[in-house]
């Protein structure tokens, strides 16, 4: 029972993460309150490692448009980018805690 729940639950996360596309209705940053450049990103297929499960959590209020590339779920298709966004501050962001997260591990 416990399996499947954990199951449900990673599965809903990596579809609220994935599904972010634009922000309502708008090219601006909701965490920066920038302008953001529309971009392809990189669809990539499979099961997120716990680190990056830890990493869709901390990105969600503090940098969602830093990363290059999407997840798309388990199933593979034939789709390999879609179009989105990338904040420069986010990617900053990203960076300073990707940093910060590998120095807290040495």
């Amino acid at each position: 029972m416990k399996k499947s729940a954990c199951v449900l639950a990673t599965a809903a996360l990596l579809c609220a993460v994935t599904a972010r596309g634009a922000p309502a209705g708008a090219d601006t940053c909701p965490v920066h309150k920038i302008k953001m450049q529309a971009v392809e990103l990189k669809l990539v297929y499979g099961m997120p490692s716990p680190d990056e499960f830890e990493e869709m959590r901390v990105a969600k209020d503090k940098f969602p448009y830093g990363k290059d590339f999407r997840l798309a779920g388990c199933v593979l298709k034939p789709q390999k980018t879609v179009d989105g966004f990338l904040c420069p501050q986010c990617i900053k962001a990203r960076e300073k805690w990707l940093k910060a997260r590998r120095k807290g591990s040495e």
